[in-house]
């Protein structure tokens, strides 16, 4: 009975930390056990710094299995997970837990999101969607034009360090196709950082969106 018990318990941590690597490994693109910002972005869109380093609990500026599997972690990244199809369910976006989704939740998930768009998708017309609503074949095209939104991605999402700037590297781990001149032309005053306000200036928007991939 002995041997038989501890069996199981050894089979159980087998499980738990097949589990728990199965999960680091979906987001570990080089292999080192450990996520980093851009590795979790590149599966999570939508992760900002500030979530990053919610989940990054020893501040070691890298996310082991243990702290992805964190309840806290697992919320937050619950909230940027994507759908083969590039849209959000509703457990992405329900951040109140009621298995409904407002107005507000969705419009913090598909930028631009309209009260038209609303009034559209919110059949019931009772001011919340439920998963039917959601996954209508109206509500997905809607959705669907938003999703090209979610492209430009907001300075706190990409600013891993914290200076309020934006540098080469962290812009290229949102957006892979961005090259050194690329950041030139963004960064209009050539102090190797952007800013706030160079960030969101139209060039900058226009050059990141052709370098998204």
């Amino acid at each position: 009975m002995k041997t038989l018990t501890l069996a199981i318990a050894a089979t159980a941590l087998s499980a738990t930390a097949a589990l728990a690597s199965g999960d680091i490994a979906s987001v570990d693109r080089n292999g080192d056990r450990f996520a980093s910002f851009a590795e979790l972005t590149s599966t999570y869109p939508g992760l900002t710094a500030s979530d990053f380093r919610t989940i990054d609990a020893n501040k070691d500026r890298r996310v082991s299995a243990v702290e992805l599997q964190a309840p806290e972690a697992q919320s937050i990244v619950n909230r940027h997970k994507v759908g083969a199809n590039g849209l959000l369910d509703v457990a992405a976006v329900d951040t109140n837990g009621d298995n409904f989704v407002s107005f507000f939740e969705l419009a913090g998930a598909y930028p631009g999101l309209s009260a038209t768009d609303w009034n559209e998708i919110d059949g019931s017309e009772d001011g919340r969607l439920n998963a039917s609503e959601l996954y209508a074949g109206e509500t997905q095209v809607i959705l669907d034009r938003r999703v090209a939104d979610r492209t430009f991605v907001a300075l706190n999402a990409v600013d891993t360090d914290g200076s309020n700037f934006a540098s080469l590297v962290e812009l290229q781990s949102a957006y892979p196709g961005l090259s050194s001149l690329d950041f030139d032309e963004i960064d209009t005053n050539n102090d190797n950082r952007v800013s706030f306000d160079e960030l969101y200036d139209i060039d900058s928007r226009t050059i990141l969106g052709r370098s998204v991939n």
